[in-house]
C-alpha cells in the first residue's frame, strides 16, 4: 500500500461551498449535484491511489455519495464537505480491502492450499461459517446490532455513529464492545478452528 495517501485538500475548494452544503442538507438536489460533480474527481484520484483499482474507487464513491444523500440532514453540521466525504470514503475503502484480504485467506484455508480451488463441500462449509457469523449479529439487540454494523461494515468512527444515532460517544463505545463480546462468544461456540478467520472478516 502506498506510504503517502493524497488528500482532497491538495485540490482547490469549491466556491460558496458552505451555502451549497446548507441547501443540500435541506434537500436541494441541484446543490448536492454541484458538490458531487466537483468533488467526485478529487475523491476518485485519492481512492485509486490507495486501492490501485478503478472499479473499487468508483464503487466506494458511489456508496459514499448515496449514503451522504440519505443522511443529508447531518450535512448541516459539516464544515468541510471534502473532509467529510474523504473520511467516509477512506474508511469504507479500507473496510472493503480488509474484507477482500480476509476472504482470500478463508478461501485458501478452506481449499487446503490446493491450486484447483475449494471443492463444493468446502464452499458449503464456508457458507455455513458465514451464515453463523450473520446469525450471531442478528441475535444482537437492535441498537447494538445497528452500532456494530455501522462500525464494522460501514467503517464509521465512534463519533460519527454517535452523531448519526443521537447518543454519546461513550454510549456508542459501551454498546459496541458489548456487541463484539456477544458475537465472539457465539462464534466461539459454533465455529471451532476457523473462529479467528471469521472474526477478522468482521473486525
Amino acid at each position: 500500500m502506498p506510504e503517502h495517501i493524497p488528500h482532497p485538500k491538495n485540490f482547490s475548494r469549491l466556491p460558496d461551498e458552505a451555502r451549497l452544503i446548507q441547501l443540500a442538507s435541506e434537500g436541494d438536489q441541484q446543490a448536492y449535484g454541484r458538490l458531487y460533480s466537483y468533488y467526485y474527481p478529487q475523491l476518485y484520484t485519492s481512492l485509486v491511489f490507495i486501492s490501485q483499482s478503478h472499479e473499487d474507487a468508483q464503487e466506494v464513491i458511489h456508496e459514499v455519495f448515496l449514503k451522504i444523500w440519505k443522511t443529508k440532514e447531518t450535512l448541516a453540521l459539516v464544515r468541510s464537505f471534502e473532509d467529510y466525504a474523504y473520511t467516509l470514503a477512506k474508511n469504507l475503502l479500507f473496510s472493503q480491502l480488509k474484507r477482500k484480504k480476509i476472504n482470500e485467506k478463508l478461501i485458501q484455508f478452506l481449499s487446503d492450499q490446493t491450486v484447483i480451488g475449494p471443492s463444493p463441500d468446502q464452499q458449503l462449509l464456508f457458507k455455513q461459517y458465514y451464515q453463523t457469523a450473520l446469525d450471531a449479529i442478528d441475535r444482537l439487540p437492535a441498537q447494538k446490532r445497528k452500532i456494530f454494523l455501522l462500525r464494522t461494515q460501514e467503517g464509521l468512527t465512534l463519533d460519527e455513529i454517535a452523531t448519526a444515532m443521537g447518543i454519546s460517544r461513550s454510549a456508542v463505545k459501551k454498546h459496541l464492545y458489548a456487541a463484539i463480546d456477544s458475537v465472539k462468544e457465539y462464534l466461539r461456540q459454533h465455529t471451532g478452528d476457523v473462529l479467528l478467520l471469521v472474526l477478522f472478516y468482521f473486525f
